[in-house]
């Protein structure tokens, strides 16, 4: 696990707004937090981040969402990403742009500096998406797991 203050080229490469028809599939989640203190999640996509440098990024929300409201009360927010084999974990300090009179889109406009950059990747694992592993040695890794479970039942 590496933490950092700014992306490492992988990420940046993801966020950096080129091949977007190569990046059209790829999902992230916005994380912020509600008025009444839980977590609040969005799915967000390639065509509504983009890095501008290693330590600065925009984010187009669409207007007037929780996660808009959200944003402007806390000023944070933070972004997941896996990507190549890792899960990225960005802590965003966020402000607001101003609107655009002639955008295509309406859209709640983000200026985001990092904070922190976890990079996580599994020794016994590898991530092959946001929600999909192949373990290395799932007898072993199993038995671990059930053990786990039963001594958080406890």
């Amino acid at each position: 696990m590496i933490r950092v203050n700014c992306m490492s080229d992988r990420l940046f490469e993801l966020l950096d707004g080129s091949c977007l028809n190569e990046k059209q599939h790829e999902a992230f989640v916005l994380q912020t937090v509600s008025e009444d203190g839980w977590p609040h999640a969005a799915m967000i996509s390639a065509g509504e981040i983009i890095a501008l440098s290693r330590t600065d990024i925009r984010i187009a929300l669409w207007k007037n969402t929780m996660t808009s409201a959200n944003i402007l009360r806390t000023g944070k927010a933070q972004f997941t990403a896996w990507w190549k084999g890792a899960a990225y974990y960005v802590k965003l300090e966020c402000a607001p742009l101003p609107p655009l009179k002639d955008a295509e889109y309406e859209r709640d406009r983000f200026s985001c500096r990092i904070v922190s950059v976890k990079e996580d990747v599994a020794k016994y694992a590898d991530l092959t998406s946001g929600v999909r592993i192949q373990l290395h040695s799932p007898e072993e890794v199993l038995s671990r797991w059930k053990k786990t479970l039963e001594d958080l039942k406890r």
